[in-house]
């Protein structure tokens, strides 16, 4: 990994961060997400997974129409970095 690729990194990680951290203030029963990325080839292989504490979490947030509430706040967090991804890259389901 290069240096650039590095901070990158390091600057999708702290977005991601705080993307977390107000889902987990505003959607009742999320618990994480995670991210995967080929750095040579964003944003088309960039995901999310975003993890909710059990199956009652994850259709109450569905129930709720929260799913776009996050989608949008995670694109947008990507998009302060010029990554711009389409919602598809984000998947949701209760925590393994």
């Amino acid at each position: 990994m290069t240096k650039t690729q590095k901070q990158l990194d390091k600057r999708i990680r702290q977005q991601l961060t705080i993307a977390c951290e107000q889902i987990k203030d505003n959607v009742e029963g999320f618990s994480f997400l995670t991210h995967s990325a080929h750095l040579n080839n964003l944003p088309s292989k960039f995901k999310v997974s975003c993890y909710f504490i059990d199956d009652i979490a994850l259709e109450q947030a569905k129930q709720k129409n929260q799913f776009d509430y996050i989608e949008q706040l995670i694109c947008n967090a990507l998009a302060s970095l010029n990554i711009h991804i389409k919602a598809n890259a984000i998947s949701f389901s209760k925590q393994p």
